[in-house]
């Protein structure tokens, strides 16, 4: 059997060496953990966020996959907004991949939606990171593990992804030069 946290754990040391911090997250007794390990000098003046635990749910969420989180503010909040929102994925069964946001960041952290105008988080590959950063090898091809890349977006940027779709959304953001690590960004819509 494949150790999963360990193969993932393994794979963010060899790109973002140790971690300087952890969190522990749980939904219930019942459900496994998740871990939010911090990374720092991956990116200037940025935390890289990244779970540990997520691919335990595989069969919920419909994919052997970890995420990372990149961001150059809100150190205090992310760990948590991330986790929960995984946990809220877990908890609605959504399969879990490109081109999916979350909503209702102010349900958990009203004071950090109202600071940084972003009351959502968005899904997609990894960017800015090497390119074999995205895929954990395992000796199963079929049995690889996957990274997401996550990143705040404000209510109308949502709205904006809904009504459009992934490609026209990134597309969007691309076009604006769109920094998805700044938390402070204006909004590209």
């Amino acid at each position: 059997m494949i150790n999963y946290g360990e193969l993932y754990y393994d794979h963010y040391s060899k790109f973002l060496r140790e971690p300087i911090d952890r969190e522990v997250f749980k939904s219930t007794k019942e459900m496994p953990s998740i871990q939010i390990l911090k990374y720092e000098n991956v990116f200037e003046e940025c935390l890289v966020y990244n779970s540990l635990g997520f691919s335990k749910y595989e069969e919920i969420v419909g994919a052997n996959v970890e995420v990372s989180m990149v961001v150059d503010g809100a150190f205090n909040s992310t760990g948590y907004l991330l986790a929960s929102t995984l946990f809220y994925c877990i908890g609605n069964k959504m399969q879990i991949g490109r081109g999916i946001s979350i909503r209702g960041l102010e349900r958990l952290d009203k004071e950090f939606v109202q600071k940084y105008n972003k009351s959502a988080i968005y899904f997609t590959e990894p960017y800015a990171f090497p390119e074999e950063y995205s895929i954990v090898r395992t000796n199963t091809k079929d049995k690889d593990g996957r990274i997401l890349l996550a990143f705040y977006i404000s209510q109308s940027e949502c709205e904006y992804f809904v009504k459009y779709g992934a490609e026209k959304f990134e597309d969007l953001l691309e076009e604006k030069n769109v920094d998805p690590f700044n938390v402070s960004r204006e909004s590209a819509v």
